[in-house]
């Protein structure tokens, strides 16, 4: 059966950003659909979809902001009720992030040959270097990346040109068939914003591992942050929160999160090396909220939307 993929997209106000996008992928080969959900009715987004000129271009608008998790969310749902049995496979791309010639037959391919849950690209930042890494198997190769300075030539060189296993991977892209997605479900609808990829990647490779495909490269280039400001901070103080009580509640309260109780230690000291001593108050929120009440932030907890 050919392939059949429908990008699913959740954005916020960031019309050029999804331009940049769309036009990465108007010389894709794989015949592709592409679903923006569109979380703030936003006219030049819907401008944008519309003037795609690379395949089917689908806005969506809920009505509301539905979050990262409910937005993802409303595009599975609807791209699956629109293609039905014709849809193969289901491409999760940020909004300011760019396809690279090759990023989607080389991962289609991986998931073909090695039947994994999920498969995900290299990820570039503004330099080209590997960044936004899956939780890789092979912790030297993890280490490296995360160290920065990486390129995709010398991981290529280091550790070879062939797929590697990940347990959990970041949201920038992934690919799942349509198979996984029915059996295994949407993003979850109460993960407001920040870990919803966490519990997703985990709760696809419980049982088999994700991999992570130097064949293909995607860059992932987030608008430039403006003059931090008393208010963006408070924003981007109670978005690291939301992280921390996230993890908090996937470690401890979903089987298939168990893998990264361990980390949230160092979760917890990052969120106090970037706040200070006195973010102690809202981080004992956050464990409290994820590990002792069960719940996800975008329910209740230190960030509220």
């Amino acid at each position: 059966m050919p392939a059949f993929v429908a990008l699913i997209v959740a954005t916020y106000r960031r019309a050029p950003e999804l331009r940049r996008l769309l036009a990465s992928l108007e010389a894709e080969p794989t015949p592709l659909a592409v679903l923006v959900v569109d979380n703030a009715d936003d006219p030049a987004t819907r401008a944008a979809v519309e003037e795609w000129a690379g395949g089917e271009g689908v806005y969506l608008a809920p009505g509301r902001n539905l979050g990262c998790g409910g937005g993802l969310a409303y595009g599975e749902r609807a791209a699956l009720e629109r293609y039905g049995p014709k849809l193969t496979h289901l491409w999760m791309l940020d909004d300011d992030a760019i396809a690279h010639p090759g990023a989607l037959p080389a991962l289609l391919a991986a998931l073909e040959v090695t039947g994994a849950a999920l498969a995900c690209p290299m990820v570039l930042n503004a330099q080209g270097h590997l960044g936004w890494p899956p939780g890789l198997e092979n912790r030297a190769a993890l280490r490296e990346i995360v160290r920065g300075g990486l390129t995709p030539e010398r991981y290529r060189e280091a550790y070879g040109p062939g797929v590697a296993p990940f347990s959990w991977a970041t949201g920038v892209s992934l690919l799942a068939t349509r198979e996984r997605v029915e059996a295994l479900g949407f993003h979850r609808e109460d993960f407001w914003i920040r870990g919803e990829d966490l519990e997703f990647s985990l709760r696809y490779t419980a049982r088999q591992p994700g991999v992570y495909v130097p064949g293909a490269i995607v860059s992932h280039l987030p608008p430039e942050p403006g003059q931090p400001t008393p208010q963006s901070r408070a924003a981007e103080r109670a978005k690291h929160g939301a992280m921390v009580q996230n993890a908090a509640y996937i470690a401890s309260r979903l089987p298939h999160g168990h893998r990264i109780l361990r980390y949230l230690p160092g979760n917890a000291w990052r969120y106090l090396r970037t706040w200070g001593p006195g973010a102690g108050v809202d981080l004992c929120r956050a464990l409290w909220a994820g590990l002792i009440r069960g719940q996800p932030a975008g329910v209740g907890g230190p960030f509220r939307p």
